[in-house]
């Protein structure tokens, strides 16, 4: 009996110190927020410009104001605040804010990243091992390039209906999915492609230009003056700025690309009189691009396949799109135009830039993976003198709510 009751008790003793054991276990996922950071104590940034100035980094920091009301808005733009900070490094510029701003650089919420012209073409991987590093920073943060510009000189322009200039910018560049003259590349796909060999990266870019003003009245600030473009994209050779496309080669690389999600094509009306410079468009619905490689005779010969099925948006010209053989030849009109642009935006970079930034490298490593480890090292003097072949077929399924253009001759 005596022994059934020790060895009864020596259960109940081994159940407590398992108990406890499971508790002190639990209390260490318990312990509450000991890394917590409160909103007042944080300078939470939307965008950040990276400009060289006396050989050091200079960064400019635009901070979200939360005590400021809408009514301080409309007469101050006190939603943002602006903090500068300079250092040998991002990292030291950064800390070097903290002395001047009374809240800490939070960057989780960060939407944009802008690098000055002379910033990026000393090259932008020397200097971003912090962005990557920071558990802070958001690696889907878009990059655009100051064209001729400091990044500074860039924030702050604000005149759209958005009371943040950085949520000004943003827009713009979502507003790429509808007009493909500009690109839209985050910070995690310009590292992609850098370490891609076969295809150099490309980003967009914002230039500050003067605005008309319509409505000018005594309240606009001085900012109203100006508004900014995104139209275009910037070339980089490896990680070195070395020039830009305009919108329309920009928007011919985004058809190489595949990242067409939308936009216009304008081209010659097919009217009988062979003089007429009448031009329609349509939209684009939806758009396949499918690059590929082949090896004729010892020849490089590089091939683009672009499939667009659009809409009808405006015809100019004496055309009757009711007819199937006439919806055939605005099809055909439209491929040719199409044709022609990507014809002309890859003879450009071969001549002028001599880089792949279409990607046709990395078609070429995929396909003829042992050809490839003997041509790599000089692919883009390669890709600077090869053929290409570009085939586009253009099928219209949407004539809109009319059948004829409005100016459209009719026989009695």
């Amino acid at each position: 009996m005596l022994e059934g009751k020790i060895e009864i008790g020596r259960g109940k003793y081994m159940k407590k110190i398992i108990f406890l054991n499971i508790l002190l276990i639990l209390i260490l996922f318990l312990t509450g927020c000991w890394d917590s950071k409160e909103l007042n104590k944080l300078g939470i940034s939307l965008i950040m410009g990276y400009d060289v100035e006396n050989g050091k980094v200079l960064l400019t920091v635009g901070f979200i104001n939360p005590a400021s009301t809408q009514e301080g808005d409309m007469e101050g733009n006190l939603s943002v605040k602006y903090a500068q900070g300079t250092g040998n490094t991002i990292l030291e510029a950064f800390r070097d804010i903290t002395l001047k701003f009374d809240r800490r650089v939070f960057a989780s919420h960060n939407k944009v990243i802008i690098f000055g012209e002379d910033f990026a073409k000393q090259g932008l991987v020397g200097h971003i091992d912090e962005l990557m590093r920071d558990r802070e920073q958001r690696e889907t943060s878009y990059i655009l390039i100051a064209k001729g510009a400091k990044a500074y000189d860039i924030m702050g322009v604000n005149p759209g209906l958005e009371q943040i200039p950085a949520n000004y910018v943003l827009e713009l560049i979502k507003n790429t999915n509808s007009n493909p003259k500009a690109m839209s590349v985050n910070f995690i796909e310009y590292i992609k492609h850098y370490y891609h060999n076969g295809h150099h990266p490309m980003t967009g870019i914002v230039e500050k230009r003067e605005k008309e003003i319509i409505n000018k009245s005594p309240d606009i600030g001085p900012t109203s003056e100006y508004e900014l473009s995104i139209i275009g994209s910037a070339v980089f050779d490896r990680d070195k700025l070395v020039g830009y496309l305009n919108g329309n080669d920009t928007k011919a690389l985004n058809f190489f690309l595949d990242k067409i999600k939308g936009g216009v094509i304008t081209f010659h009306t097919p009217v009988s009189e062979s003089s007429s410079d009448e031009l329609s468009s349509v939209y684009i619905i939806k758009n396949k691009t499918k690059n590929d490689i082949e090896i004729l005779d010892g020849r490089i010969i590089l091939k683009t396949k672009v499939k667009l099925t659009s809409s009808m948006g405006e015809v100019i010209g004496n055309i009757d799109i009711s007819k199937e053989e006439n919806i055939k030849k605005m099809e055909e009109a439209c491929s040719k135009a199409i044709e022609e642009a990507l014809e002309a935006a890859v003879k450009k970079v071969q001549k002028e830039y001599k880089l792949d930034i279409f990607g046709f490298g990395i078609v070429f490593h995929r396909k003829y993976p042992s050809q490839w480890k003997n041509i790599e090292s000089n692919w883009d003097e390669i890709f600077s003198e090869a053929e290409f072949q570009i085939e586009v077929d253009t099928n219209i399924i949407r004539t809109g709510l009319i059948n004829t253009p409005i100016n459209r001759i009719k026989v009695e």
